[in-house]
C-alpha cells in the first residue's frame, strides 16, 4: 500500500499524524544537538508520566533530574536485577560482591541464515513462516540482537547508525523468520534512501499477515524518545501488537535501570496494542537474552518444541540460586551485628 494511501487512516487520528511527519523529518541531524544531549535530563520518558509516579507536595518543584531521583524503585525489580546481573552493581563501603551466581539453563534458537531483502514493499518474500520484527532507533542494537540471539554473525553490524537500509528476512530453520528493520531517527545514510523507510515499515506492519509481533527496542540509557513514541502510535494505529524491550542494560546502574523499567511499564499501560511485560537484556554480556529468546517461542507457538524440559531445569538453577543468597544474606546480617 503507498504510504499516500493510507494518510487517510492515520489521519483519523492526530498523534499517529504527527508521529508519520516526525519521523519523516527526524533523519536530518539537528545543529547543535550534539551540546542538547550533553544537558538532556537523566531521562526521557514524559515528565507527566514522571510527575504521576512521584508524589509532590502542593509547593514543592523539582527539575526532572531531582524527580528521577526521588523515584522509589520495586524492590522485586531490582531483586530480579541483581539475579539476571543486568545493570552495574554499586557496592556499599561495607559490601562485598557475591560469590555465587544463578546460572541460567540456556535456551537455543535454531541456527538463522539470510533469506531475503526487501527495499519495496513487491519485494517481501511471499508469507509463511509466522514473523517477529525487530525495530528501534539507529545504533539501538538491532542487528547485533538478532545475531546474539541465534548465535550467528548473519546480521551486519556497524557503529555508524543507519547500516540496515532495507527491510532484512533470516530464517530460523523454517520454524519462523525474524525481520530485522531499518532505525528510525537519525542515520548515516542518502535523504532519499530514509524518506522510503517509514513507508516501507508501514506496509509491512500493515499487510502482513504473518507478523505475530514487533520488538521496539529502547536504548535503556534514554527511556522513551519522542521517536519511540511517534513509532509506537503508529503501531497502535496499525493494530499492530508489539512489545518493548531495553538494550544497553550494561551500561545503567542497578538502580537506575529498576527506575527507568518502572517508567516504562507506566506509559506501557496506556498504550492499546502494546504487550505489557517490559523485557531487558544486554546483547554484550548475554543477560537477559533467554528470557527474550523464550517469549518469541512462546510467540511463535513454538514453546513445546524448544521448552520442553526447560522449566524443571529453570526451578533447580533457581532453587540453588535462592539458597545460596539466604547464606549470603545471614552472613551479612551476623557481620553487621559484629561492627
Amino acid at each position: 500500500m503507498a504510504f499516500s494511501a493510507s494518510r487517510h487512516l492515520l489521519g483519523q487520528q492526530r498523534p499517529a499524524v504527527q508521529a508519520v511527519t516526525t519521523l519523516r523529518n527526524s533523519g536530518k541531524a539537528q545543529p547543535g544537538a550534539s551540546r542538547v544531549s550533553k544537558a538532556a535530563p537523566v531521562f526521557n520518558t514524559s515528565v507527566k508520566t514522571l510527575q504521576e509516579v512521584v508524589r509532590l507536595g502542593k509547593s514543592e518543584e523539582l527539575s526532572n533530574r531531582q524527580l528521577f531521583a526521588r523515584l522509589q524503585a520495586d524492590p522485586k525489580t531490582m531483586d530480579r536485577l541483581d539475579m539476571l546481573q543486568l545493570g552495574t552493581e554499586k557496592l556499599g563501603r561495607f559490601e562485598r560482591k557475591k560469590w555465587f551466581r544463578y546460572i541460567e539453563p540456556e535456551v537455543k534458537l535454531p541456527h538463522i541464515s539470510f533469506f531475503a531483502g526487501a527495499q519495496v514493499a513487491a519485494s517481501f518474500p511471499q508469507e509463511s513462516l509466522p514473523e517477529v520484527g525487530i525495530v528501534g532507533r539507529s545504533n539501538v542494537g538491532k542487528s547485533t540482537l538478532v545475531n546474539q540471539l541465534c548465535g550467528s554473525s548473519a546480521a551486519r553490524v556497524s557503529d555508524k547508525p543507519g547500516l540496515t537500509q532495507q527491510i532484512n528476512f533470516y530464517t530460523a530453520d523454517n520454524d519462523f523468520h525474524l525481520v530485522d528493520m531499518p532505525g528510525y531517527g537519525f542515520a548515516y545514510a542518502k535523504e532519499d534512501t530514509k524518506k522510503h523507510w517509514l513507508p516501507l515499515i508501514e506496509s509491512y506492519v500493515r499487510e502482513r499477515k504473518t507478523l505475530r509481533r514487533v520488538l521496539v527496542l529502547l536504548d535503556a540509557r534514554h527511556g522513551i524518545k519522542a521517536n519511540d513514541r511517534e513509532f509506537m502510535a503508529l503501531l497502535d494505529c496499525t493494530h499492530t501488537k508489539y512489545q518493548l524491550v531495553l538494550t544497553k542494560c550494561d551500561l545503567v546502574h542497578r538502580i537506575d535501570l529498576a527506575k527507568r523499567h518502572l517508567l516504562v511499564s507506566q506509559e506501557v499501560d496506556k498504550a492499546r496494542n502494546c504487550i505489557p511485560r517490559v523485557m531487558m537484556l544486554s546483547a554484550k554480556h548475554g543477560a537477559g537474552l533467554n528470557e527474550l529468546r523464550k517469549e518469541i517461542l512462546h510467540t511463535c507457538s513454538l514453546g513445546q518444541k524448544y521448552l520442553g524440559s526447560h522449566k524443571k531445569k529453570e526451578a533447580i538453577a533457581q532453587a540453588e540460586y535462592f539458597e545460596q543468597l539466604k547464606i549470603y544474606k545471614d552472613t551479612a546480617r551476623s557481620k553487621k551485628r559484629r561492627q
